[in-house]
């Protein structure tokens, strides 16, 4: 690997590996620069590369057939995707696409899976990572059913937050209506409310959080049992 780039371990689950395992997938990783939009991997097609995001957030979400999305879960520097590796099954029903740009790194599909196979460590690293991220999607099926949509954004945020080591992201609010599933109004709505309240600061497609503590306290129990979870299983 080059000497000008960022490194790895600012990934968390790259940075759990024992030297043996990271001198091994280090010289497999390719640095890549994450544009918004992109699109990682589409339904039910094998993708050809495991990302491990530095500074850049992945959202895998569903599309419906009506034009209406869901976010299923977000992925950041705490972890990977896809997880499909170490499951089995090749491919998944979702499309993963890249909610804040920035710096991520990736490795061929089979390569990857090659060194599953190798290491006993990065399998129960990846296996953690995996139970955590459960609890994240079923969290998110369960605020998007009971909790208001300000609640739901104020946990989006600080979830995005957490995942990105940033306190300002390149966000617009079409791109959080389309992972939330709602319309772009609702989510103006939310979000002027929390701007007026100093939580967050929002112009020109950059949103930055203001006052992590107050999101906190208007965002819904969700986030602390997706916090605990992670902390619980990963450190």
């Amino acid at each position: 690997m080059k000497k000008n780039m960022i490194d790895p371990c600012q990934n968390h689950l790259l940075a759990r590996l024992h030297a043996d395992e990271r001198e091994r997938l280090f010289s497999e990783l390719e640095q890549v620069d994450l544009k918004d939009g992109d699109i990682l991997s589409e339904p039910n097609k094998i993708s050809r590369y495991v990302y491990f995001p530095v500074a850049s957030t992945v959202s895998l979400y569903y599309p419906m057939d009506h034009g209406i999305s869901s976010e299923i879960a977000l992925i950041g520097n705490e972890g990977m995707f896809s997880i499909v590796p170490v499951l089995g099954g090749e491919t998944l029903p979702y499309m993963a696409m890249v909610e804040t740009p920035g710096f991520a790194y990736r490795m061929e599909w089979k390569a990857f899976k090659r060194e599953l196979d190798r290491s006993r460590n990065l399998r129960e690293v990846i296996l953690l990572y995996t139970q955590a991220l459960f609890t994240q999607m079923a969290q998110l099926s369960i605020c998007g059913r009971h909790h208001s949509l300000r609640q739901q954004l104020c946990l989006h945020l600080l979830l995005l937050h957490d995942r990105s080591s940033a306190d300002r992201f390149v966000l617009t609010q079409q791109t959080i209506a389309h992972m939330l599933g709602v319309r772009r109004e609702s989510v103006t709505k939310a979000s002027v409310e929390l701007r007026e309240n100093g939580f967050i600061d929002y112009r020109r497609g950059y949103l930055t959080v203001l006052n992590r503590s107050g999101l906190e306290g208007q965002c819904c129990e969700c986030y602390g049992v997706v916090r605990e979870e992670f902390y619980r299983l990963l450190g």
